[in-house]
């Protein structure tokens, strides 16, 4: 089987340093890639501008460092909802997704992590279910074009809360270009069987979120401490072949002691899928 990358998010890293110190340290760190965060906060929107300063830093950082970003975390559409009732606010959504392939194309990211939200700051609602598949659909034909992979994560409060529910929607939207993202931790966090899930999702995964969690806490849990059966499940995916990156997620918020955090949650992860069967890629190799 092949060697599975290993990847770390954004926010796990201090936002105290520059790019390429923080490319540097994830390779130092023995991590692969990086995801990068494009989230509802005004600043990560800003990257989505193709003048921005903050772009062109990041896309030299990588030439520098030859640590890729590899996948993007898209969860700005919490705050502009694909499945929205105002239509400005779709419009934006929309406006959001397709920047976002155009910055995967330009830094080379190979997959676009797509919150399952269907809407975040609105009630949920039948036709809002309908406004997000029709929005997805769109944007997976985007997608196509630029040769992007979608993924569509489980939530950890409103919308697509299992593999199971968004299996429903890959299979309404109808597009190879679109498949599943798992968030393990989040399965625990809405009271699901991680296990039975990734069987379910076998292949339709194209990466996969690794973080702890516990039932109403989907964050900052340390590995270990949680629900998530992580040996049990990376053996899943190793005797279903999974052979596509898992990403370590977590956040944190620039601790002084973040590094030292981050370092031990590589080594128990590393360690808990070299029990599951999953061989891990040496970074350099």
């Amino acid at each position: 089987m092949a060697a599975v990358r290993l990847g770390v998010y954004e926010k796990a890293l201090p936002s105290t340093l520059d790019w390429p110190e923080r490319l540097a340290l994830a390779r130092r760190l023995g991590f692969d890639y990086l995801e990068l965060s494009i989230d509802e906060s005004d600043a990560r929107l800003a990257r989505l501008d193709p003048a921005s300063p903050e772009r062109a830093a990041i896309l030299a950082a990588v030439a520098a460092t030859g640590v890729p970003v590899f996948s993007l975390c898209l969860s700005a559409h919490r705050r502009y909802a694909l499945g929205s009732a105002d239509p400005g606010i779709r419009a934006r959504a929309h406006e959001v997704f397709e920047a976002a392939i155009d910055l995967a194309v330009e830094l080379g990211v190979r997959v676009i992590q797509v919150a399952g939200y269907f809407v975040y700051y609105e009630d949920e609602t039948p036709e809002s279910v309908e406004r997000y598949v029709e929005g997805l659909a769109r944007g997976a034909a985007a997608a196509a074009r630029a040769g992007v992979m979608l993924g569509i994560e489980n939530m950890d409060t409103v919308g697509i809360a299992s593999l199971r529910e968004g299996l429903g929607v890959l299979e309404r939207v109808g597009s190879p270009w679109l498949q599943l993202y798992p968030d393990v931790g989040n399965l625990i966090e809405r009271g699901h069987d991680p296990l039975a899930e990734l069987d379910l999702a076998r292949g339709r995964m194209v990466a996969l979120h690794a973080k702890d969690a516990r039932p109403r806490e989907p964050r900052r849990v340390p590995f270990g401490e949680g629900g998530v059966p992580f040996a049990d499940a990376f053996a899943r995916l190793a005797a279903a072949g999974y052979a596509g990156p898992v990403m370590v997620e977590m956040w944190n918020d620039d601790a002084p002691d973040s590094v030292q955090r981050l370092a031990a949650a590589r080594a128990w992860v590393v360690a808990r899928m070299r029990e599951g069967g999953l061989t891990v890629e040496e970074v350099g190799t």
